[in-house]
Protein backbone atom coordinates (compact mmCIF):
# COMPACT_ATOMS: atom_id res chain seq x y z
CA UNK A 1 0.00 0.00 0.00
CA UNK A 2 1.39 3.59 -1.02
CA UNK A 3 2.42 6.45 1.58
CA UNK A 4 -0.73 8.06 0.37
CA UNK A 5 -2.91 4.92 0.97
CA UNK A 6 -2.19 4.91 4.48
CA UNK A 7 -3.38 6.49 7.68
CA UNK A 8 -1.36 8.91 8.86
CA UNK A 9 -3.45 10.12 12.03
CA UNK A 10 -3.39 9.08 15.43
CA UNK A 11 -6.69 6.39 16.32
CA UNK A 12 -7.78 6.29 19.63
CA UNK A 13 -9.62 3.36 21.29
CA UNK A 14 -12.70 3.58 24.45
CA UNK A 15 -13.72 0.67 25.97
CA UNK A 16 -16.87 0.53 28.78
CA UNK A 17 -16.59 -1.55 31.54
CA UNK A 18 -17.88 -2.73 34.84
CA UNK A 19 -16.84 -5.61 37.01
CA UNK A 20 -20.50 -6.51 38.65
CA UNK A 21 -19.10 -8.55 41.48
CA UNK A 22 -17.98 -5.18 43.41
CA UNK A 23 -19.58 -5.38 46.26
CA UNK A 24 -19.84 -1.60 46.79
CA UNK A 25 -21.06 -1.39 42.87
CA UNK A 26 -23.33 -4.04 43.28
CA UNK A 27 -24.63 -2.21 46.21
CA UNK A 28 -25.39 1.19 44.46
CA UNK A 29 -27.10 -0.48 41.60
CA UNK A 30 -29.43 -2.48 44.16
CA UNK A 31 -30.50 0.54 45.65
CA UNK A 32 -31.74 1.82 42.39
CA UNK A 33 -32.91 -1.49 40.84
CA UNK A 34 -37.11 -1.53 41.87
CA UNK A 35 -40.00 -2.64 40.51
CA UNK A 36 -40.31 0.39 38.16
CA UNK A 37 -37.26 -1.14 36.49
CA UNK A 38 -38.08 -2.95 33.51
CA UNK A 39 -35.51 -6.01 34.28
CA UNK A 40 -35.99 -7.40 30.57
CA UNK A 41 -33.82 -4.18 29.15
CA UNK A 42 -31.87 -4.21 32.70
CA UNK A 43 -30.78 -7.86 32.65
CA UNK A 44 -27.99 -9.33 34.54
CA UNK A 45 -25.81 -10.35 31.56
CA UNK A 46 -25.21 -6.80 30.98
CA UNK A 47 -23.06 -6.12 33.70
CA UNK A 48 -21.47 -9.81 33.80
CA UNK A 49 -17.42 -9.27 34.24
CA UNK A 50 -15.43 -12.38 33.16
CA UNK A 51 -12.31 -10.36 32.43
CA UNK A 52 -12.89 -10.09 29.04
CA UNK A 53 -11.21 -6.48 29.15
CA UNK A 54 -7.70 -8.53 29.71
CA UNK A 55 -8.27 -10.80 26.66
CA UNK A 56 -9.50 -8.11 24.23
CA UNK A 57 -6.46 -5.79 25.74
CA UNK A 58 -4.05 -8.90 24.72
CA UNK A 59 -5.65 -8.78 21.14
CA UNK A 60 -5.25 -4.90 20.98
CA UNK A 61 -0.94 -5.20 21.48
CA UNK A 62 -1.31 -8.53 19.33
CA UNK A 63 -2.80 -7.33 16.27
CA UNK A 64 -3.90 -3.89 16.51
CA UNK A 65 -0.26 -2.35 18.25
CA UNK A 66 -0.78 0.91 16.16
CA UNK A 67 -3.92 2.28 18.34
CA UNK A 68 -2.83 5.10 19.92
CA UNK A 69 -4.32 5.28 23.35
CA UNK A 70 -6.96 3.42 25.34
CA UNK A 71 -9.44 4.96 27.57
CA UNK A 72 -11.22 2.94 29.73
CA UNK A 73 -14.71 4.57 31.04
CA UNK A 74 -16.05 2.94 34.31
CA UNK A 75 -17.87 3.83 37.69
CA UNK A 76 -14.78 4.57 40.29
CA UNK A 77 -13.44 1.06 38.99
CA UNK A 78 -10.23 -0.76 38.14
CA UNK A 79 -9.42 -4.21 36.99
CA UNK A 80 -7.09 -5.91 39.64
CA UNK A 81 -4.75 -6.90 36.69
CA UNK A 82 -4.37 -3.68 34.97
CA UNK A 83 -1.30 -1.66 34.64
CA UNK A 84 -2.62 1.61 35.39
CA UNK A 85 0.76 2.90 34.67
CA UNK A 86 1.06 1.84 31.02
CA UNK A 87 1.65 5.01 28.81
CA UNK A 88 -1.34 3.69 26.61
CA UNK A 89 -3.75 3.28 29.17
CA UNK A 90 -6.25 5.85 31.37
CA UNK A 91 -9.10 5.04 33.08
CA UNK A 92 -12.24 7.34 32.98
CA UNK A 93 -14.14 7.92 35.63
CA UNK A 94 -18.66 8.41 34.92
CA UNK A 95 -17.66 11.64 36.99
CA UNK A 96 -15.36 13.18 34.19
CA UNK A 97 -18.18 12.91 31.34
CA UNK A 98 -21.39 12.73 33.67
CA UNK A 99 -23.20 15.43 35.34
CA UNK A 100 -23.12 14.51 39.03
CA UNK A 101 -26.79 14.61 39.52
CA UNK A 102 -26.62 12.21 37.14
CA UNK A 103 -24.73 9.52 38.63
CA UNK A 104 -24.73 6.41 39.39
CA UNK A 105 -25.73 5.10 36.13
CA UNK A 106 -26.03 1.84 35.33
CA UNK A 107 -27.51 2.56 31.19
CA UNK A 108 -24.74 1.76 28.40
CA UNK A 109 -26.53 4.00 26.24
CA UNK A 110 -26.40 6.79 28.85
CA UNK A 111 -22.79 6.16 29.67
CA UNK A 112 -22.18 6.42 25.37
CA UNK A 113 -24.15 10.20 25.46
CA UNK A 114 -21.32 11.93 26.86
CA UNK A 115 -18.50 9.54 25.29
CA UNK A 116 -17.57 13.18 23.19
CA UNK A 117 -16.22 14.55 27.05
CA UNK A 118 -13.44 12.26 27.26
CA UNK A 119 -10.35 14.78 28.31
CA UNK A 120 -8.13 14.21 25.72
CA UNK A 121 -10.24 12.32 23.59
CA UNK A 122 -8.72 12.43 19.88
CA UNK A 123 -10.93 13.33 16.52
CA UNK A 124 -10.49 9.78 15.15
CA UNK A 125 -11.44 6.91 17.53
CA UNK A 126 -13.12 3.12 17.61
CA UNK A 127 -15.15 2.34 20.42
CA UNK A 128 -15.97 -1.51 21.86
CA UNK A 129 -17.33 -3.03 24.42
CA UNK A 130 -15.07 -5.71 26.37
CA UNK A 131 -16.20 -8.57 24.97
CA UNK A 132 -15.12 -7.45 21.32
CA UNK A 133 -11.75 -8.48 20.46
CA UNK A 134 -9.16 -8.65 17.38
CA UNK A 135 -8.35 -12.10 16.49
CA UNK A 136 -6.21 -11.13 13.41
CA UNK A 137 -3.95 -8.43 12.05
CA UNK A 138 -5.70 -5.33 11.66
CA UNK A 139 -4.21 -2.14 9.82
CA UNK A 140 -6.03 1.33 10.68
CA UNK A 141 -7.26 1.41 7.22
CA UNK A 142 -10.11 -0.90 8.60
CA UNK A 143 -11.26 1.62 9.91
CA UNK A 144 -10.87 4.86 8.06
CA UNK A 145 -10.11 6.80 4.92
CA UNK A 146 -6.83 8.01 4.39
CA UNK A 147 -8.80 11.22 4.43
CA UNK A 148 -10.31 10.87 7.72
CA UNK A 149 -13.04 9.33 6.91
CA UNK A 150 -14.62 6.71 8.95
CA UNK A 151 -15.60 2.97 7.68
CA UNK A 152 -18.91 2.26 9.26
CA UNK A 153 -19.70 -1.51 8.76
CA UNK A 154 -23.42 -2.40 9.31
CA UNK A 155 -25.05 -5.94 9.11
CA UNK A 156 -25.99 -7.20 5.54
CA UNK A 157 -29.40 -8.12 6.02
CA UNK A 158 -32.45 -5.45 6.21
CA UNK A 159 -33.25 -5.03 9.98
CA UNK A 160 -37.02 -6.51 10.39
CA UNK A 161 -38.87 -3.52 12.09
CA UNK A 162 -42.43 -4.57 12.45
CA UNK A 163 -41.07 -7.57 14.68
CA UNK A 164 -38.75 -5.47 16.43
CA UNK A 165 -41.30 -3.10 17.13
CA UNK A 166 -43.98 -5.62 18.53
CA UNK A 167 -40.53 -8.01 20.29
CA UNK A 168 -40.40 -5.55 23.49
CA UNK A 169 -36.53 -5.81 23.11
CA UNK A 170 -34.80 -3.09 24.06
CA UNK A 171 -31.86 -2.91 21.76
CA UNK A 172 -34.47 -3.16 18.78
CA UNK A 173 -36.84 -1.03 19.71
CA UNK A 174 -33.86 1.64 20.22
CA UNK A 175 -32.96 0.68 16.66
CA UNK A 176 -35.93 1.59 14.93
CA UNK A 177 -36.21 5.14 16.82
CA UNK A 178 -32.49 6.03 15.77
CA UNK A 179 -33.78 5.11 11.85
CA UNK A 180 -36.99 6.86 12.65
CA UNK A 181 -35.53 10.00 13.74
CA UNK A 182 -32.74 10.17 10.88
CA UNK A 183 -35.57 9.56 8.28
CA UNK A 184 -37.61 12.44 10.31
CA UNK A 185 -34.61 14.86 10.23
CA UNK A 186 -32.71 13.91 6.69
CA UNK A 187 -35.65 12.27 4.47
CA UNK A 188 -33.18 8.99 4.31
CA UNK A 189 -33.96 5.19 5.18
CA UNK A 190 -31.70 3.40 7.24
CA UNK A 191 -32.75 -0.25 7.42
CA UNK A 192 -29.76 -2.30 8.73
CA UNK A 193 -28.45 -2.40 12.21
CA UNK A 194 -24.92 -2.26 13.59
CA UNK A 195 -22.39 -5.14 13.12
CA UNK A 196 -22.09 -5.57 16.98
CA UNK A 197 -18.52 -5.15 17.53
CA UNK A 198 -15.63 -2.32 17.21
CA UNK A 199 -17.18 0.91 15.45
CA UNK A 200 -15.50 3.98 13.89
CA UNK A 201 -16.50 7.47 14.74
CA UNK A 202 -14.94 11.27 14.81
CA UNK A 203 -15.20 13.50 17.81
CA UNK A 204 -16.71 15.73 15.57
CA UNK A 205 -19.69 13.61 14.11
CA UNK A 206 -20.46 12.59 18.27
CA UNK A 207 -21.19 16.52 18.24
CA UNK A 208 -22.85 17.25 15.50
CA UNK A 209 -25.50 14.68 16.28
CA UNK A 210 -26.10 15.65 19.98
CA UNK A 211 -26.67 19.51 18.38
CA UNK A 212 -29.37 17.72 16.30
CA UNK A 213 -31.41 16.33 19.08
CA UNK A 214 -29.66 17.99 22.15
CA UNK A 215 -32.47 17.62 24.64
CA UNK A 216 -33.02 13.71 23.79
CA UNK A 217 -29.41 13.04 24.26
CA UNK A 218 -29.23 15.33 27.09
CA UNK A 219 -32.13 13.11 28.54
CA UNK A 220 -30.57 10.02 27.94
CA UNK A 221 -27.71 11.06 29.63
CA UNK A 222 -29.76 11.10 32.92
CA UNK A 223 -31.36 7.47 32.39
CA UNK A 224 -30.67 5.58 35.35
CA UNK A 225 -30.80 2.56 33.37
CA UNK A 226 -31.87 1.53 29.96
CA UNK A 227 -35.56 3.03 28.59
CA UNK A 228 -36.92 2.67 24.97
CA UNK A 229 -36.54 6.61 25.09
CA UNK A 230 -32.66 6.55 25.08
CA UNK A 231 -30.68 7.69 22.40
CA UNK A 232 -27.70 5.45 20.79
CA UNK A 233 -24.18 5.45 19.38
CA UNK A 234 -25.77 3.91 16.41
CA UNK A 235 -27.67 7.28 15.72
CA UNK A 236 -24.30 8.92 15.01
CA UNK A 237 -23.16 6.09 12.45
CA UNK A 238 -26.41 6.33 11.16
CA UNK A 239 -25.41 10.46 10.81
CA UNK A 240 -22.38 10.05 9.11
CA UNK A 241 -23.59 7.55 6.20
CA UNK A 242 -26.71 9.90 5.46
CA UNK A 243 -24.59 12.98 4.84
CA UNK A 244 -21.61 11.70 3.00
CA UNK A 245 -19.61 11.61 5.94
CA UNK A 246 -18.62 7.93 6.39
CA UNK A 247 -18.17 4.98 3.84
CA UNK A 248 -20.67 2.28 4.61
CA UNK A 249 -19.92 -1.18 4.49
CA UNK A 250 -22.06 -4.17 4.92
CA UNK A 251 -21.28 -7.64 7.20
CA UNK A 252 -22.92 -10.63 5.64
CA UNK A 253 -22.30 -14.06 4.53
CA UNK A 254 -19.79 -13.96 1.94
CA UNK A 255 -16.33 -15.10 2.94
CA UNK A 256 -13.41 -13.25 1.19
CA UNK A 257 -10.73 -15.25 2.63
CA UNK A 258 -12.63 -19.41 2.11
CA UNK A 259 -12.74 -20.02 -1.49
CA UNK A 260 -12.37 -17.94 -4.75
CA UNK A 261 -16.21 -17.66 -5.21
CA UNK A 262 -16.39 -16.69 -1.90
CA UNK A 263 -13.83 -13.87 -2.58
CA UNK A 264 -15.68 -12.70 -5.53
CA UNK A 265 -19.10 -12.68 -4.03
CA UNK A 266 -17.77 -10.63 -1.20
CA UNK A 267 -16.03 -8.33 -3.27
CA UNK A 268 -19.21 -8.04 -6.08
CA UNK A 269 -21.78 -7.49 -3.17
CA UNK A 270 -19.50 -5.81 -0.80
CA UNK A 271 -21.08 -8.11 1.56
CA UNK A 272 -18.10 -9.03 4.02
CA UNK A 273 -18.12 -12.26 6.81
CA UNK A 274 -15.09 -12.25 7.15
CA UNK A 275 -14.70 -8.59 8.94
CA UNK A 276 -16.58 -9.40 11.99
CA UNK A 277 -18.56 -12.09 13.77
CA UNK A 278 -20.83 -11.85 17.18
CA UNK A 279 -20.39 -15.39 18.96
CA UNK A 280 -23.28 -16.08 21.40
CA UNK A 281 -22.08 -17.46 24.59
CA UNK A 282 -24.33 -20.15 24.02
CA UNK A 283 -23.37 -21.62 20.50
CA UNK A 284 -22.32 -25.07 21.34
CA UNK A 285 -18.30 -24.89 18.85
CA UNK A 286 -16.81 -21.16 19.36
CA UNK A 287 -13.79 -22.52 17.53
CA UNK A 288 -16.03 -24.27 14.95
CA UNK A 289 -17.89 -20.84 14.15
CA UNK A 290 -14.29 -19.40 13.87
CA UNK A 291 -13.25 -21.52 10.70
CA UNK A 292 -16.33 -21.13 9.56
CA UNK A 293 -15.71 -17.03 9.52
CA UNK A 294 -12.30 -16.58 9.74
CA UNK A 295 -12.88 -13.48 11.37
CA UNK A 296 -10.98 -10.02 11.86
CA UNK A 297 -13.19 -9.51 14.87
CA UNK A 298 -15.22 -11.23 17.22
CA UNK A 299 -17.75 -10.39 19.89
CA UNK A 300 -18.54 -13.05 21.99
CA UNK A 301 -21.78 -11.96 23.37
CA UNK A 302 -23.14 -12.28 26.76
CA UNK A 303 -27.41 -12.97 27.62
CA UNK A 304 -30.16 -13.96 28.84
CA UNK A 305 -29.64 -17.45 27.46
CA UNK A 306 -26.44 -17.39 28.82
CA UNK A 307 -25.05 -20.04 31.22
CA UNK A 308 -21.96 -19.50 33.99
CA UNK A 309 -20.57 -23.19 32.18
CA UNK A 310 -20.56 -20.85 28.74
CA UNK A 311 -18.79 -18.15 30.31
CA UNK A 312 -16.00 -20.82 31.80
CA UNK A 313 -15.98 -22.37 28.16
CA UNK A 314 -15.98 -18.56 26.93
CA UNK A 315 -12.86 -18.26 29.29
CA UNK A 316 -11.29 -21.18 28.51
CA UNK A 317 -11.75 -20.52 24.72
CA UNK A 318 -10.23 -16.99 24.79
CA UNK A 319 -7.24 -17.99 27.03
CA UNK A 320 -6.42 -20.31 24.57
CA UNK A 321 -6.31 -17.68 22.03
CA UNK A 322 -4.40 -15.25 23.82
CA UNK A 323 -2.87 -17.07 26.75
CA UNK A 324 0.45 -14.67 27.00
CA UNK A 325 0.08 -11.73 29.01
CA UNK A 326 0.24 -8.29 27.83
CA UNK A 327 2.26 -5.40 28.85
CA UNK A 328 -0.96 -3.85 29.90
CA UNK A 329 -1.21 -6.30 32.68
CA UNK A 330 0.70 -6.05 36.01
Amino acid sequence: MSQSNRVNFPIDLVYLWVDDKDPVWREKRNKYLNSNIDTSNNNASRWCENDELKYSLRSVEKYAPWINHIYIVTDNQCPQWLDVNHPKIDIVDHSQILDKEALPIFNSSAIESRIHRIPNLGEHFIMGNDDTLFVKPVDPEHFFQPDGTPIIRLNEHKFHREKAKKSGNNYKQILVRMQDLISDKFGANMYHAPHHNFDAYRLSHFKESIDIYPEQWNKTSYNRFREHEDMHRSFVSYYAIVTGKATLRKVGRYNRTKGVLGAVKALITNRFAADSRCIPLTTKDYQAEMRKYNPLMICMNDGEGATDNDRHRMVAFLNNIFPDKSSFEK
